[in-house]
């Protein structure tokens, strides 16, 4: 008897676990991909003494379609120039703060923020008033949002002084990427 039972508890169990029962309701939807994060670039941004070398954007004026938390993550990019690899120009990016070692001193382009804007500046020991217009005129920057929840998700994994890693961790696409001038 006992050898009969074993048998007939496997092939229960068998099909069991074949049955298929009613689907369930579906779950709350998952993030909106555009609510990921905001990249944006910032074209002609000029550093003079009239406005401290600084230039400022309100989150508002950017119009970035969601509000920004003290808790998001905001990252700065200095377009450090392109060059033409293989007929294709690439750019190089470079996280803020970043320092250029000039004959007139050091020189550094940095940001801050709070929750309603951020603002770049430069700073250094170099005489900001002699530090040279390819320095100070036509600075481009890639400015890029990303809400504090996503960030705390995938933050082990992304290196962000690495523009490649975030544009490849946050499935950011370049050609799509809004321009706002300074002008």
């Amino acid at each position: 008897m006992k050898k009969i039972i074993m048998p007939l508890l496997l092939i229960v169990a068998v099909l069991f676990q074949s049955c298929e029962g009613p689907e369930g309701l579906q779950g709350p939807p998952g993030p909106d991909v555009e609510a990921l994060g905001k990249t944006f670039d910032l074209t002609d941004v000029n550093f003079v003494a009239a406005e401290d070398y600084q230039f400022g954007l309100t989150f508002a004026a950017a119009k970035l379609g969601f509000e920004v938390l003290e808790s998001d993550a905001v990252l700065v990019y200095i377009n450090w120039g392109s060059e033409n690899v293989n007929g294709q120009p690439l750019t190089a990016y470079r996280p803020l703060p970043q320092t250029a070692f000039l004959d007139q001193g050091i020189l550094t382009y940095n940001f801050d923020r709070t929750v309603q804007d951020f603002s770049i500046f430069l700073d250094g020991t170099a005489n900001l008033a002699t530090v040279p217009a390819t320095y100070t005129r036509d600075q481009e920057f890639r400015v890029i949002i990303i809400p504090a929840d996503f960030v705390q998700r995938r933050n082990a994994a992304v290196d962000f002084n690495d523009y490649n890693a975030v544009v490849k961790a946050f499935n950011i696409d370049d050609s799509k990427v809004r321009k706002i001038s300074a002008k």
